[in-house]
């Protein structure tokens, strides 16, 4: 059974950009479970009282979780209004241990129905931090320059510097986190837009300010550091 691309059409909203990112942050593990597994067949046809079928399987409490991965991975991989709405059905109130699963399942679907009516295909971005709209979540962390410390003003240039870049490009920066030996900060960051260009603009902006900021630094969109990483981070990121 599948849809016609004007029933596709009147059900998506809106189509987004070619990527679309998953604002809820899912585990690497996760991820690549879950990668691996929807890599292992091929797309699929089933008729209405099939996939019926299949989504009851997701709302028995005695099946076993490993039972409604499978039937969330096939669901998806129909790529059918139905199969969407199933899989929605379920995000709204899924097993815990599926949380994440269901959140990559339904994004797939997705990517599927807005193949059926685009002339590429799509696909889906996902990442320990997650995203918003057509952008990442990165987190940065800057350091001053060896055996100093930033000031409170240094501090306040250097958030005012990366708002205007982050303007420029087209960024969000959503948190600042500012001590003596580090600044913590966590932008969004169009798929467009090169990381690196964001963050070195910034430091040489700084720096024409005065030369303060140490030209290395570390990103990631996995996760935010705690204190202990931040010091193996800074002592990494400083070694000859």
């Amino acid at each position: 059974m599948q849809d016609n691309p004007e029933d596709i059409q009147k059900f998506l909203e809106n189509i987004p950009d070619q990527f679309d990112i998953l604002e809820k942050g899912i585990d690497f593990k996760v991820q690549a479970e879950y990668v691996e597994y929807s890599h292992s067949f091929d797309r699929g046809e089933l008729t209405e009282k099939e996939t019926h079928a299949l989504g009851n399987i997701l709302f028995r409490q005695e099946a076993p979780i490993e039972v409604k991965k499978k039937a969330l991975a096939l669901l998806a991989h129909l790529g059918t209004i139905l199969a969407f709405r199933i899989i929605e059905k379920y995000f709204k109130n899924p097993d815990k241990q599926l949380e994440q699963w269901t959140a990559l399942a339904l994004q797939e679907c997705k990517m599927f129905l807005e193949s059926a009516i685009m002339d590429v295909s799509t696909g889906f971005v996902s990442s320990g931090l997650g995203g918003l709209a057509n952008r990442m979540r990165y987190y940065f962390l800057l350091l001053p320059l060896t055996d100093r410390l930033f000031t409170p003003t240094q501090s306040e240039i250097m958030r005012d510097e990366l708002l205007l870049v982050c303007k420029e490009l087209n960024c969000i920066m959503e948190t600042t986190n500012f001590s003596g030996k580090s600044v913590g900060m966590t932008i969004l960051v169009p798929m467009d837009v090169a990381v690196g260009t964001v963050i070195e603009t910034g430091i040489k902006n700084c720096n024409e300010l005065g030369e303060f900021v140490f030209q290395h630094y570390y990103v990631t969109n996995m996760n935010i550091p705690d204190e202990s990483e931040i010091t193996d981070i800074i002592k990494i990121v400083t070694a000859d």
